[in-house]
């Protein structure tokens, strides 16, 4: 860390000796990890220790350095899922956070939410290409401009069209997600005009800041997110400058820039390991220990005993049946008292060890806000969407289904839509022409994840809103009603490769 800072030090020395020198940090899809993490045996990130770095490149910098985060920020975590983000806003607002853009996930709240959180931020959250359908209007504050010794610095902030398709579709109704590429077209020029330098803080993902760097001149800097990409090293696309930082804190991105008469003539960046070495800023860790404080007492009840490991990661869930997966279909389909139990592999995000189950280890797996619902589907309908639920294998998949009451069978070397040869509900060929009784979660009955089929189906059970029985407490519940669970993996997913 001694050198890595040391050269840093040189880097801005030298550029002071030249111009003037600034430094864009930048985060980007941490996910609500406000505590560190476990990387391979590791100790990763943690905003605590995010913070004590970039407070030592103001020292390098002063009054120089710009701190963007590009969204999926405020959601993930139970110390901010309980509290819906306003922990993290608190946190960011401490530490320093200069303009953060909004990320898919940070709608699972809903809109009424994440104008409270705006509202409660010290920093400028930003959508361009965010407006009300109606109206036209902005959701969200499409730019902001930042005076850094002199130099004039404009940022547009951009989120992914998929929005609408990747967080709950209640959640961003009456909202309308213009393309990226012609919001920067239409405001690039003008803030171009008015300012040294024009960053776009973005979270539409890699490839698409590569078509933003592409199609549309006169962006300086892409700061992005979403993809969870990570740039060693920034990429040049034209004169544009593409850097990301991974995930989860792990990295903060680091890029100077030499400005001279309003251009930038030199840059060099880098991701900084976030590790156990680097220095912590106290009074940001306080802060996160007294909202973390306020979790324990609830969240370490145990409610159940698990006699295995359950396998909730994702390179699996995503991929192929899990004895978790298994879980939580059968928990829907018994609760809802339904033919068959699909929930999507990306609702589950961790897995469980075996022994003692608390609250806090299902919060962590079932951390979205999902409630069960029972809804009609023809085999049909359940045909299609066991095709999209295998179309990008063996890519992993968000909207990978995890299954109860059915087996399916699907050939890997067929084309997209055309894999499943093989379905069994309780050991009878699926009928395309019967109608079925689904227990799912009203992510997916809303048509998430790409499961248009399901939208308009006949609901039998439950209620696709925020009132309903929320699926990690109905899990909770039979946990702990059942005292201990060893679910298998079964051969309800088999494939042909």
């Amino acid at each position: 860390m001694l050198l890595l800072l040391s050269c840093l030090l040189a880097a801005a020395v030298a550029a002071e000796a030249a111009s003037v020198d600034i430094a864009i940090v930048h985060t980007n899809d941490t996910h609500a990890r406000l505590q560190p993490i476990m990387v391979d045996n590791e100790q990763r990130g943690g905003m605590a220790r995010v913070a004590g770095l970039v407070e030592v490149i103001r020292l390098l910098y002063p009054g120089r350095v710009l701190w963007l985060d590009a969204g999926d920020t405020t959601h993930g975590t139970n110390v901010a899922n309980l509290f819906y983000g306003e922990s993290v806003v608190d946190v960011l607002h401490a530490a320093g956070v200069d303009a953060m853009a909004i990320g898919n996930h940070d709608f699972n709240y809903g809109q009424d939410v994440l104008r409270a959180r705006m509202a409660q931020a010290n920093y400028p959250v930003l959508a361009a290409n965010i407006v009300y359908t109606e109206t036209g209007d902005s959701f969200a504050q499409p730019y902001a401009v930042f005076e850094l010794d002199g130099v004039t610095v404009a940022v547009i902030g951009l989120s992914t069209q998929d929005t609408p398709i990747v967080t709950h579709p209640k959640n961003v109704a009456g909202l309308t997600f213009r393309d990226p590429v012609e919001v920067a077209a239409e405001l690039v020029p003008q803030l171009d005009a008015q300012a040294d330098l024009v960053v776009v803080l973005s979270h539409v993902g890699f490839d698409e800041d590569v078509r933003l760097a592409r199609e549309v001149p006169g962006i300086d800097v892409i700061v992005g997110g979403h993809s969870h990409t990570q740039l060693d090293e920034p990429v040049q696309v034209g004169d544009t400058i593409i850097v990301q930082a991974n995930e989860y804190g792990k990295f903060l991105g680091y890029l100077s820039l030499t400005v001279d008469d309003g251009r930038v003539v030199d840059y060099a960046g880098r991701l900084l390991p976030v590790t156990a070495d680097t220095p912590v800023a106290l009074a940001i860790q306080q802060r996160i220990d007294e909202w973390s404080a306020q979790l324990d007492a609830r969240l370490d009840q145990v409610v159940g005993r698990s006699l295995v490991d359950l396998n909730g990661a994702r390179e699996f869930v995503r991929t192929q049946e899990t004895n978790l997966g298994n879980l939580v279909a059968d928990i829907l389909r018994e609760t809802v008292g339904a033919d068959i139990g699909l929930t999507n592999g990306g609702g589950i995000r961790a897995s469980i060890a075996a022994g003692d189950v608390t609250l806090r280890d299902i919060y962590t797996v079932l951390p979205f806000d999902n409630v069960l619902v029972g809804i009609e589907l023809t085999g049909e309908q359940i045909l299609a969407a066991l095709e999209h639920s295998v179309s990008a294998y063996p890519a992993q998949l968000g909207g990978f289904l995890q299954v109860s009451g059915l087996t399916f069978t699907f050939d890997a070397n067929r084309p997209a839509g055309q894999r499943v040869v093989e379905v069994l509900v309780g050991g009878e060929p699926l009928d395309p022409n019967r109608v079925y009784r689904v227990a799912t979660n009203d992510f997916l009955a809303a048509g998430g994840d790409g499961y248009a089929m399901f939208i308009g189906a006949h609901q039998f059970y439950g209620s696709q809103m925020a009132d309903g029985e929320f699926l990690r407490d109905v899990v909770a519940a039979y946990v702990q009603e059942q005292g201990a669970i060893a679910p298998q993996v079964e051969g309800r997913i088999r494939v042909i490769e």
